[in-house]
């Protein structure tokens, strides 16, 4: 359970720590929650404690965004920039917040740093962070303190243009602490959309769907158990009983019997999902964490690893007056490894209409080029990214050796330079290996090319156990530090987490 002084005033974990939720509600009886979009250029967002409905009977206590499970989603145009305000209104048992924009190129002050030790968090137990760090150089006069505001700046461009349209998302990453945040409610989606996306014959209005996939687990008063006491690397994956879709438990949602672009989003802290239709349609990929593919790629099964994302189009035309359940299935690969096995079972239903509609949307042969920087790029690593489990009287994840140190930085690529980093586990669990700053350009694992689905940019990665990676990417626009990290959230809290720091040409 989580200390006193950490729980909220609601405390689900002084309710129940692993006992689950009571009985099991109807499938698919509950409308898949669409969460409100916001599109202004300066928005408010509160954080604060709502009681939000989820499983029949008492609502849940949540921590939230703007007072919904999941947050507003944020939808703006690329290259507008966009100011968003957190205003922290949790319990001051929530300690310090801070806030990262998943996904885009974003400055330094406003990346949503982990931050160091503080008068609320004063140790690591995981982390060697020194104590007599500054408020800078630990990065916590960027967090969001109980009570104050912090006023986000996203620019939305890169490389001096516009940024490409992509689902990204917001979530709390808070030193120790992103896992617990999270968990309790803190994620949100945001959409950027461009010229070329929408120049598209692409399904758009209420045929464009996002859709962010989370587990949690509920005691019998369907309040969030703690599910993390005792746990430590590398057995640290913790794994909700609940499959939520928008925040609902088994949704359903009704469609037309025609194309619908559904933007697939993984927000869960360990559990990957294998998606596909219980129909066999084809889901036709047509984009990734960064956006646009160059190509469409048409699957059968699609795998979501925590945080990465996957847009698709589904044509539902064959499946007219029937229902098509969106399920997660075991792989069949060879991947049994911690944290490489999906959830298996339903998540969702789609109710197809009898009634024949038009439909002029296709999809295009080709989607997205590539950047120019990515044809010249060196097959030969700049940097060497090595994950491992160490520690005598307690385990902990580390990269190169080392725990999380926020004023540290173990790489100094140049401003508007191209450099290739290998990653490589050396632990027995699989990671999602996710970095900030750029998206990159996948090369090879364990020395062959990537498969058609991640011949694109990407932002996150499964790493295998065992394997290496070779990724590539461009610096452009902001120096200063940003973070290399597992998006395992428990495996980031216990340590496997890093920082790169992009200095002046």
């Amino acid at each position: 359970m989580l200390p006193i002084g950490l729980r909220p005033a609601w405390s689900p974990a002084a309710r129940s720590s692993h006992s689950l939720a009571g009985p099991t509600p109807i499938p698919f009886r509950d409308p898949l929650p669409i969460p409100e979009e916001l599109r202004g250029a300066r928005l408010e967002i509160p954080i604060h404690e709502a009681e939000i409905p989820i499983l029949p009977g008492a609502p849940t206590g949540m921590w939230t965004y703007g007072g919904t499970f999941p947050g507003p989603t944020i939808r703006r145009p690329a290259g507008r920039r966009t100011e968003v305000s957190f205003h922290h209104r949790l319990p001051r048992s929530a300690g310090e917040l801070t806030v990262h924009l998943h996904g885009g190129h974003n400055r330094t002050q406003f990346d949503g740093q982990p931050g160091g030790l503080t008068a609320s968090h004063p140790s690591s137990f995981y982390c060697d962070i020194p104590r007599n760090l500054s408020r800078h150089q630990s990065g916590n006069d960027l967090l969001i303190e109980p009570g104050g505001r912090k006023t986000y700046v996203y620019d939305l461009r890169e490389g001096g243009r516009p940024e490409h349209a992509a689902l990204q998302w917001y979530h709390d990453h808070r030193l120790d602490r992103t896992r617990r945040n999270v968990w309790h409610g803190l994620a949100g989606m945001w959409i950027v959309d461009d010229e070329l996306d929408a120049s598209l014959p692409l399904p758009s209005g209420e045929r464009d769907i996002p859709l962010m996939i989370a587990d949690r687990s509920f005691d019998r008063d369907n309040q969030l158990t703690d599910p993390f006491t005792g746990r430590r690397p590398p057995a640290d994956g913790v794994a909700g009983h609940r499959v939520l879709v928008n925040g609902a438990f088994l949704p359903h949602h009704h469609v037309g019997p025609r194309r619908y672009r559904l933007r697939l989003l993984n927000v869960s802290g360990f559990r990957s999902y294998n998606l596909h239709l219980s129909n066999g349609a084809s889901l036709i990929q047509i984009g990734t964490d960064s956006g646009l593919m160059p190509r469409p790629v048409r699957r059968s099964h699609i795998l979501l690893g925590p945080a990465e994302r996957a847009e698709v189009i589904v044509d539902f035309a064959a499946a007219a007056g029937r229902s098509v359940e969106l399920r997660s299935a075991a792989r069949h690969d060879g991947h049994r490894d911690p944290g490489s096995r999906p959830y298996v079972g339903a998540l969702m239903q789609f109710r197809v209409g009898s009634r024949r509609l038009p439909d002029r949307t296709r999809v295009p042969r080709r989607l997205r080029p590539l950047p120019a920087w990515t044809r010249h790029v060196s097959r030969k690593p700049d940097r060497t990214w090595t994950i491992s489990v160490g520690g005598l009287f307690k385990t902990t994840w580390l990269i190169n050796g080392r725990t999380f140190n926020p004023a540290r930085a173990e790489a100094f690529p140049k401003l508007d330079s191209t450099e290739t980093w290998e990653v490589v586990n050396r632990t027995s669990v699989a990671h999602m290996i996710h970095l900030h700053h750029t998206d990159w350009y996948l090369l090879a694992r364990d020395g062959k090319p990537p498969p058609p689905w991640e011949d694109c940019l990407k932002e996150t990665f499964f790493l295998y156990p065992g394997e290496r990676i070779m990724l590539a990417g461009h610096f452009s626009d902001y120096t200063g530090k940003f973070v290399i990290h597992c998006h395992m959230l428990d495996h980031e809290d216990h340590g496997l987490m890093s920082q790169f720091e992009v200095v002046g040409g």
